[in-house]
């Protein structure tokens, strides 16, 4: 596979949008949410995006690394936009950008956390 990036833009949308409303099931005690169901949504958006990739079975993709900043917690209720898109990095790897932001009628959104994930493409 000569250019992973080629790759990605063939196979669907470089960017996603998914709204995310939080539940008692995924904040803690005091109402806030945890950063386990945090990665847990960041990691299956990131599995979702790469099966979008519907690569050839001689390769496989591997997570190089992962970035994550968190600016911002957020609570019990809050409605949450994550937004993710790919990144050319050289010919056999991009990156996955995470962003999730914080969503309030009348006012900017306010980001809660950015993740940036480092695939690679390799020969099985």
């Amino acid at each position: 596979m000569k250019n992973f990036f080629s790759t990605v833009k063939k196979s669907g949308p470089l960017k996603s949008r998914t709204q995310l409303s939080i539940d008692k099931n995924m904040v803690d005690s005091q109402g806030m949410l945890t950063l386990w169901n945090l990665m847990e949504t960041m990691n299956s958006i990131k599995e979702k995006r790469i099966q979008s990739l519907l690569l050839n079975d001689r390769y496989e993709e591997s997570v190089k690394t992962i970035d994550l900043k968190l600016y911002r917690n957020a609570s019990l209720g809050d409605d949450l936009m994550v937004e993710s898109n790919f990144v050319p990095m050289g010919k056999r790897q991009v990156n996955l950008k995470v962003y999730v932001s914080n969503r309030i009628k009348g006012e900017p959104s306010r980001r809660v956390c950015k993740a940036v994930y480092t695939l690679s493409i390799q020969p099985k």
